[in-house]
């Protein structure tokens, strides 16, 4: 954690009850407020902006998934003005051209005696580790990225693109978003970097090594290829919105031309890849 971002690793169990039929702000106290406060900016960017329905906002991925939020430090009161009722009140007969005048002044005064700093959520993103889902055929039309979970069975891809064969594990960015009043303003920059940073320092967190025995095992079916199943080496896939698509590519992520494009929610999509150099020792990494 920071003074502007929090971390919050997989919250597994503790959304377990996550209602996705309500909004962040009436789910239950078990709800970690890291997690409701990226689903409050993702409520606002995807939910009330881009029309995505609600139930379908939260999905499987979010128990497994590492999260980050982005907070502003904006003004409050303590001590609430007195309300323009009761100004008036204590005003009656006086002149009504100072009536108005003299109410602001009270709010203003009162304003800046109870004025403190509280934090609000203005951005977020999450990275998903494997296994992920078949990737989208192009020109599929789909609900929100994996609202219908990951098979239990699910392979690396299933099918390979011009950037991934299909077998190498990787690991997803996505539900990047922030606040209409605070883009523009390096909100995405801090957090791709955050969770590209985390990704390359912590390879082993992602992807734990396998048992000796499920090695062997992995190792009599696939051969040579076993290394390539239990190891993540840097490489990450965005669903990315075409209207974002450069946010992107500023940060390294290339358009994968053979996934094509395809909607989630009516909203087109492609591919983007980028690979991180990684420390599988847990020595600090540099991203590419």
């Amino acid at each position: 954690m920071s003074e502007f971002t929090s971390f919050l690793p997989p919250p597994g169990a503790a959304v377990a009850n996550y209602d996705r039929s309500l909004p962040s702000s009436e789910q239950a106290r078990e709800v970690p407020h890291v997690f409701c406060d990226a689903m409050s900016v993702r409520e606002e960017v995807f939910v009330e902006e881009q029309g995505v329905p609600l139930s379908n906002e939260f999905d499987t991925d979010d128990p497994r998934s590492y999260h980050w939020v982005a907070y502003a430090s904006v003004g409050t009161t303590d001590n609430a003005p007195s309300t323009e009722a009761e100004n008036s009140e204590r005003l009656r007969g006086s002149d009504s051209s100072q009536h108005g005048t003299v109410i602001e002044n009270a709010k203003e005064q009162a304003r800046r005696k109870g004025s403190t700093a509280e934090r609000v959520a203005i951005g977020c993103i999450r990275l998903v580790p494997p296994p992920h889902p078949p990737h989208p055929e192009p020109g599929a039309h789909m609900k929100i990225d994996n609202a219908d979970g990951v098979p239990p069975d699910a392979e690396e891809g299933k099918h390979s693109t011009s950037f991934h064969d299909g077998k190498e594990p990787y690991i997803k960015l996505g539900r990047l978003a922030a606040l209409k009043p605070y883009r523009g303003l390096g909100l995405s920059s801090l957090l791709i970097n955050a969770a590209l940073s985390f990704a390359a320092a912590n390879a082993q967190s992602i992807l734990p090594p396998i048992s000796p025995t499920a090695t062997e095992q992995l190792k009599l079916e696939l051969g040579a290829e076993v290394d390539a199943h239990n190891t993540w080496k840097g490489l990450v896939l965005v669903h990315a919105q075409v209207a974002v698509e450069k946010v992107w590519a500023r940060h390294g992520f290339v358009r994968d031309e053979s996934m094509g494009v395809w909607d989630e929610e009516g909203i087109d999509h492609v591919g983007m890849w980028k690979r991180v150099e990684v420390s599988h020792e847990n020595r600090r990494s540099s991203v590419s």
